[in-house]
């Protein structure tokens, strides 16, 4: 079939009848061996907000089992549960917010695949793309405690009450704050400071008392509670691990963990809010007392990375190092938070 032919069949496709469409497609092999032409009858939803996954079903007559769809600035995964009649397929719409076009296809071009249809998608933008950094309810203090601070013209740490650290700075990081005034380490390390999480009788009625650590965690500073328990997401950076966090923070609210639910991913600030970046521990810059399911490795945040909305930051509870996610990244956890 001639390019003009082609592109003429696209531009009527939607208004021609059966008939012609058969004509219009035939050449190119697109009739089905039921002697029907293909036709897409609807694709749904046609919202979307970018940067997030959405499931689209596909309906139609006569589909080829290699049909495929395509979001101008987005991705698409292999469909699933192809039949001729239509398929459902997982979709991530990227670019900026507004109208994109969503395209049906036989297949790829560069496999022999030919045109089906086209829908229009609306992409709204996310709540992390508009507001990327979600404030904490008050600032938790760093870690860094009176004995680690610096003197001129020196990288050693020295007491923060020496001449030489108080010439250089006398208002350093480990000269003020809770990890200064309250370094007691009764509630947490240095100036952090965590509590269990009373049980009420509402939840249930026979067993009172604390939940477990394992099971969640209250930060005394922010008002934020934690889930105790880690999670390694085993999918790739970008569609699949954002899937599979969600499908994990859906089933953590069904199953109702420590009474709530309206547990989520926590933001890249909120997860920064639990390093302790005056740790000297070699493995772990979390309070593993409190946090006592904490794995090496690093934590998956709902902050999307702005130059790939597919991905997101990290925050390394190692050293409390903060980069987006990435072909490299491995050991990747999620620890919701409410």
């Amino acid at each position: 079939m001639g390019t003009a032919w082609g592109h003429f069949c696209q531009r009527l496709l939607g208004a021609l009848t059966l008939s012609a469409l058969a004509a219009c497609v035939g050449g190119d092999g697109q009739v089905q061996s039921s002697g029907q032409a293909p036709i897409v009858l609807s694709v749904t939803p046609l919202t979307a907000t970018i940067g997030d996954t959405s499931t689209f079903t596909v309906s139609g007559l006569n589909l080829p089992l290699t049909t495929i769809i395509s979001i101008a600035n987005g991705s698409c995964l292999t469909p699933t549960n192809r039949t001729a009649s239509g398929f459902t397929v997982i979709c991530t719409p990227g670019g900026v917010a507004g109208s994109q076009l969503i395209t049906i296809s036989s297949n790829t071009v560069a496999n022999g695949g030919y045109w089906l249809g086209t829908h229009t998608l609306t992409a709204t933008a996310t709540a992390s793309a508009l507001t990327p950094l979600t404030v904490v309810n008050l600032l938790v203090d760093s870690g860094v405690n009176s004995g680690q601070c610096y003197a001129a013209g020196s990288d050693v740490l020295v007491s923060c009450i020496s001449p030489t650290a108080i010439a250089l700075n006398d208002r350093q990081d480990g000269m003020t704050g809770r990890d200064v005034t309250s370094s007691d380490g009764a509630d947490g390390q240095v100036g952090l400071s965590y509590s269990t999480v009373i049980r009420q009788a509402s939840q249930n009625p026979v067993v009172l008392g604390p939940y477990a650590k394992a099971d969640c965690v209250k930060d005394n500073t922010t008002g934020l509670v934690w889930q105790g328990k880690s999670t390694a997401l085993v999918g790739l950076p970008g569609d699949a691990r954002n899937l599979e966090a969600k499908v994990l923070e859906a089933a953590t609210n069904a199953a109702a963990l420590c009474g709530f639910s309206d547990w989520r991913l926590p933001s890249r600030t909120e997860l920064q809010s639990l390093v302790n970046y005056g740790s000297l521990d070699l493995y772990f810059s979390i309070d593993t007392i409190w946090f006592v399911d904490a794995r090496i490795g690093a934590y998956y945040s709902a902050t999307r990375y702005a130059p790939n909305l597919k991905n997101v930051w990290l925050v390394d509870f190692t050293r409390g190092s903060v980069a987006p996610d990435s072909n490299a990244s491995s050991g990747v956890y999620v620890r919701l938070v409410r």
